[in-house]
This record gives C-alpha cells, sequence and structure tokens, in this order.
C-alpha cells in the first residue's frame, strides 16, 4: 500500500508539472498495468474531487435561498440592496473618481500630482489655449445605476489648481 500511495502521490504531483519522475526515485520498474491502474485511479479521484466541489456550491445554493425572506416585499428589498452594492462596486473600480469625498479634498494650490493621488488619473488631459490656464483635468463617465453622465473639470496653471467643477455625484 505505501508503495502505491507513494507512486500515486508523484503521480499526482508531475501531472500538475511541478514534478517530473526519474528513473532514479524508483528502485523497483513500474509495469505499464500497475501505471495504467494508478493513472485511472487519479482520474478517479479527480472526477469524485469535482462531484465534492459541486455539492458544495449546492449547499452554499441552498444556504443562500434558504436565508432568503418569504415575504415577497423583504425578498425584493434583499434583491434591491445587492443590485445597488454590485452596482458601486463596479462604480468604484470603473471610476474611482466618482465619490463626494474625494472630491471635497481637492482644493486650489493643489499640484496635478496631489490631484491623481486623490482622484486617480483623468479621463482626458489636455493643454487649454486659455492664457490663463496651462493644463485642464476633466473626470468623464457614467453613473451606473442610471446611467447619468457626470462630468468633472480641474483647471491647473503654473502647476496648481485655480478652478474646481465637482461633478453632481
Amino acid at each position: 500500500m505505501k508503495k502505491y500511495t507513494a507512486y500515486l502521490s508523484i503521480i499526482a504531483i508531475s501531472s500538475f508539472g511541478i514534478f517530473t519522475p526519474s528513473t532514479e526515485l524508483f528502485s523497483d520498474e513500474v509495469s505499464k498495468e500497475e501505471f495504467m491502474a494508478l493513472a485511472q485511479r487519479v482520474e478517479q479521484l479527480e472526477a469524485s474531487l469535482r462531484v465534492v466541489r459541486n455539492k458544495q456550491v449546492e449547499e452554499i445554493a441552498t444556504e443562500a435561498f434558504a436565508a432568503m425572506p418569504a415575504n415577497t416585499q423583504d425578498r425584493q428589498l434583499l434583491i434591491d440592496s445587492v443590485v445597488t452594492t454590485i452596482q458601486s462596486r463596479e462604480e468604484a473600480a470603473s471610476y474611482p473618481w466618482m465619490d463626494v469625498d474625494k472630491w471635497s479634498a481637492i482644493k486650489k494650490g493643489m499640484t496635478p500630482e496631489e490631484v491623481v493621488v486623490v482622484l486617480d488619473k483623468p479621463t482626458l488631459n489636455e493643454p487649454s489655449m486659455h492664457k490663463r490656464v496651462d493644463t485642464v483635468y476633466t473626470y468623464q463617465g457614467r453613473r451606473v445605476a442610471t446611467a447619468k453622465k457626470v462630468t468633472g473639470i480641474i483647471r491647473f496653471y503654473k502647476g496648481k489648481v485655480i478652478e474646481i467643477e465637482k461633478p453632481q455625484l
């Protein structure tokens, strides 16, 4: 049994590409029949593992559905809450600058680098034709929940913020 377990371990490790068995490790020759039997056993174990994983997923889903409120109004509130959470996470990932608190931290006199630290990179970074504005950072995007277009603009002169148009979040 020990020999079988050792061979099975070596086959399992080598199937991940981590280890390539060498004939120097074996004092006995392995017959083709033994090797095929071990390979078949590995396939059976992998199939069993897939079944176990599927059962775990089913158990989690069953538990989640059991925890779902029976009342349709409460169920709708739960679904709305989940949807809102997903939308806010998607928005935070896509548009990290769409946060009222971040815009409140932007002050006149900040450098472009300080603005990028707070809001992240702008959607547009354009030079200005206006003689009292050097650069304009534009932050544009759409709210995930409403698809409403949101725009915020920051103007710089001589490397400092001189004007802030906060987006209506």
